[in-house]
C-alpha cells in the first residue's frame, strides 16, 4: 500500500511540474534572445561610428535576425491556447485518504513525513496550475 501511495503523489507531483516547466523553458529561450538582440544592438551602435559602413551594416542584420528569434521564441507564449477546463475532482482522492487513514498506523514517522510533504507539493503546484 506505501508504494500506491507513493506511485499516486509522484504521478500527481510529475504532472504539476511539466505544467510549470514548459512556459519557464519558452521564457528563458526567448530572454536570451533577447539578450543577443541587444548586445548586437550595442556592437552596431558602436560601429555606426566607423567611417566605414561594412561592419555596421553585418552587425545590423545580426541584430535583427537575433529580434525575430526573440519574436519567434515569444510566440508560443503569446498565443497559446486558452487553458482547458478544470479536471473533475480526482476520485483517487478519496481512496487515497482512506487508503492513507488505513495505513498510517502501520508507516514509520519518516515515510509519512516524506509522503506528506510530496503530496503537499504535488497539491500547491496543481492549485497554482488551476489558478490560471
Amino acid at each position: 500500500m506505501t508504494n500506491e501511495i507513493v506511485a499516486f503523489a509522484q504521478a500527481r507531483a510529475k504532472t504539476a511540474v511539466r505544467r510549470v516547466a514548459v512556459p519557464t523553458a519558452f521564457a528563458l529561450t526567448g530572454g536570451l534572445f533577447v539578450l543577443f538582440a541587444l548586445a548586437g544592438l550595442f556592437s552596431a551602435l558602436f560601429f555606426w561610428m566607423e567611417p566605414e559602413h561594412g561592419p555596421l551594416a553585418a552587425s545590423l542584420i545580426v541584430a535583427a535576425v537575433a529580434l525575430v528569434l526573440a519574436l519567434l521564441a515569444f510566440l508560443p507564449l503569446a498565443l497559446r491556447r486558452p487553458p482547458a477546463p478544470p479536471p473533475p475532482p480526482d476520485p483517487m482522492a478519496a481512496q487515497f485518504v482512506s487508503l492513507m487513514a488505513r495505513t498510517a498506523p502501520n508507516l514509520a514517522p519518516r515515510q509519512l513525513i516524506v509522503t506528506a510533504a510530496v503530496l503537499g507539493v504535488a497539491l500547491v503546484l496543481t492549485g497554482r496550475g488551476q489558478k490560471k
